[in-house]
């Protein structure tokens, strides 16, 4: 007769799952790392890494809904007698403001993505949504037609940068990644 445990079967924190498998794709490259090496850094089976994140991307954009979530509620927030651009920064600049147990793997987050092209293709259906809505946003407060070129453009440079700067503070740890979107929105304006 072999002892098993008995009780509760123990809960695996997605989380700590995720952060495992980014400072390993950070340490070792992204391409270097397997689902294996994941579950054993994770302490997870190999079953359990796979019904939790059913691709190595997955792993990667996890924290992208949270992200998103935020982007969206702090739209929602904002006051229509804003300009776009105003709006646009504070949004950012709130959805930034990460909870301080999801900074680490945030700042991880970023450098595998900046590091690895190829996740781009995992990305960009998940964030299209996002896109339409950033361009509805600026032409509602800019009284433009959401057709227009120029609320397009406006919402695409405003997430153009404040990826960027989401990227730079990644790399260069300086400071809270809310202040570092907000400066660089702020150049934009």
């Amino acid at each position: 007769m072999t002892d098993r445990p008995t009780g509760r079967p123990r809960t695996i924190d997605p989380d700590a799952v995720s952060l495992a498998a980014l400072r390993l794709f950070d340490d070792r490259g992204y391409d270097s790392v397997s689902m294996d090496q994941v579950a054993a850094a994770a302490g997870v089976s190999r079953r359990s890494l796979f019904r939790l994140f059913p691709t190595k991307a997955s792993l990667v954009w996890g924290g992208l809904e949270e992200f998103a979530d935020r982007l969206r509620a702090a739209l929602d927030d904002r006051p229509l007698d804003e300009s776009g651009s105003d709006g646009l920064r504070a949004a950012y600049r709130a959805a930034a403001t990460f909870p301080d147990a999801a900074v680490e793997t945030t700042r991880h987050r970023l450098r595998v993505i900046r590091t690895n092209p190829t996740l781009d293709r995992e990305g960009a259906p998940r964030i299209a949504g996002l896109e339409d809505r950033l361009t509805r946003f600026v032409a509602e407060r800019d009284h433009a037609d959401p057709s227009d070129l120029g609320p397009a453009v406006r919402a695409a440079a405003y997430a153009g940068a404040a990826i960027a700067a989401l990227t730079w503070w990644a790399e260069h740890d300086d400071g809270r990644p809310e202040d570092v979107v907000d400066r660089a929105l702020r150049g934009l304006a």
